[in-house]
């Protein structure tokens, strides 16, 4: 009998530093609650910011409507607003994987960041196709515009001849008027030779001024496109890196969150067994 008194005191005396109805498990387990609401919360403001960004990124793509798929110019103006715009779907997409990880228990928030994940690798791979796409057009585009003003070109050279050989005032009105955006040509006031020679100087003016231009122009559109091309790819294999990083397969335990319920079980199972 001795034996049990001293049981029933130190029981009493553990019972009064825990309190009656275990006070001090109850207010960690309240805050920790209240910090579980809280990162949900901001989680949820994450998530939302995150959809903010990605409708950031498509809204300019309307800029591109309606398509032109044949054309070099539109294709090119397309991969010049997705590469600028790439930057903002990155920070969505991480925005959307973080408030995932911030609150394991909203529903809406981890399906759309499965889906952002799944989606991930394969928008890499989109970056990096880009890579030699935007180069192709590029080059394309460059020897269409150098392909136009040649036949430009062409095209007041073969004038100049038939000026040049035309016998008659007539002949020499139907040379000109091969000429795009050229007002019919006057009676002549003129001797005929007097008049080709005025029309022969205009013409190698224009041939001149043509020849100029195009040289010079050329040279100024690679050094812009090579400029450019530099850039943008560079922009998209780091944003493909990006999004790459975001696809990779991870898996995150709800117990490996700070703000998971996981520790408040556990102290409410010894709370439990020691009662």
């Amino acid at each position: 009998m001795s034996s049990f008194w001293p049981n029933v005191a130190s029981e009493q005396e553990s019972s009064a530093e825990t309190g009656l109805f275990g006070s001090d498990i109850s207010d960690q387990d309240f805050r920790r609650e209240n910090l579980k609401k809280t990162w949900a919360d901001g989680a949820r403001y994450i998530h939302w910011v995150g959809i903010a960004f990605l409708a950031s990124f498509l809204i300019p793509l309307l800029n591109v409507v309606p398509p032109q798929f044949t054309e070099p110019a539109w294709q090119i103006n397309l991969i010049s607003l997705i590469t600028s715009g790439g930057m903002g779907a990155l920070l969505g997409a991480l925005l959307i994987t973080v408030a995932h990880l911030f609150n394991l228990s909203d529903r809406q928030i981890q399906n759309r960041a499965l889906l952002v994940r799944t989606l991930a690798s394969w928008v890499a791979l989109g970056w990096l196709l880009l890579i030699p796409l935007q180069l192709f057009l590029g080059v394309r585009f460059i020897n269409r515009q150098a392909s136009e003003e040649l036949a430009q070109l062409q095209n007041v050279q073969r004038t100049a001849r038939a000026v040049r050989n035309a016998t008659t005032e007539d002949e020499l009105r139907a040379a000109l008027a091969k000429l795009p955006n050229t007002p019919q040509m006057p009676r002549l006031t003129v001797p005929l030779e007097v008049g080709k020679a005025n029309v022969l100087a205009q013409l190698q003016k224009n041939i001149n001024a043509f020849e100029n231009r195009q040289s010079q122009g050329s040279s100024n559109r690679w050094q812009t496109w090579m400029k450019e091309a530099l850039r943008n790819c560079l922009q998209a294999f780091v944003l493909a890196a990006g999004f790459l990083a975001i696809g990779k397969n991870r898996s995150f335990a709800p117990g490996n969150s700070g703000v998971s319920s996981s520790g408040v079980n556990r102290s409410r199972s010894r709370s439990r067994s020691r009662a």
